[in-house]
């Protein structure tokens, strides 16, 4: 991922070369520190056509796997139902970025709902009070706090899931 080592930060000059993923397609130490440093990605799939569609993302890792939240509603989930591979880019302060080539599984079982809270509950760590969920509000906008029930019920109404990103392998300026 970078050419610096084992879990230092300072980047290099240039891009460092193509390194692959850890076991099982975790994330690396490293992804996961520059992640959860800086969480805003660009998701991009690939229409039918093979031209690239592009979403800004949040991400989290949860229990080493990179993931966000979805949607049936979204354009993403139709090309990733018919086309697993997605990479993304994780923005870092200029000049810092990652680059994640993926094969991107949605997490729509039963178990979704908890999913979610387990996402929601790494992403904002320290901010949400026992017995409650950050997660966005459509309707406000933004995000707001949940009593974990209901934010269960709200994301089982919008059928919402999780996208799970296996790392094929990961480059950047990191």
């Amino acid at each position: 991922m970078s050419g610096n080592p084992p879990g230092s930060m300072s980047a290099p000059a240039t891009s460092a070369p193509e390194t692959p993923a850890g076991a099982d397609g975790a994330a690396t130490a490293p992804a996961v520190a520059f992640i959860n440093r800086y969480p805003d990605a660009a998701m991009i799939t690939s229409r039918a056509d093979g031209t690239a569609h592009m979403a800004r993302i949040e991400l989290s890792v949860v229990d080493g796997r990179i993931r966000t939240s979805g949607s049936p509603k979204l354009v993403r989930t139709r090309h990733v139902r018919r086309d697993p591979r997605c990479s993304l880019y994780v923005f870092g302060p200029a000049p810092h970025w990652l680059g994640l080539e993926t094969r991107t599984s949605i997490l729509d079982g039963p178990d979704a709902p908890q999913l979610l809270v387990a996402l929601m509950r790494s992403r904002h760590r320290d901010r949400t009070p026992p017995g409650m969920v950050l997660g966005h509000d459509y309707e406000l906008g933004q995000d707001r706090l949940y009593p974990e029930q209901e934010y269960l019920d709200h994301v089982r109404a919008e059928q919402r899931f999780v996208f799970d990103f296996e790392i094929i392998r990961a480059y950047g300026n990191s």
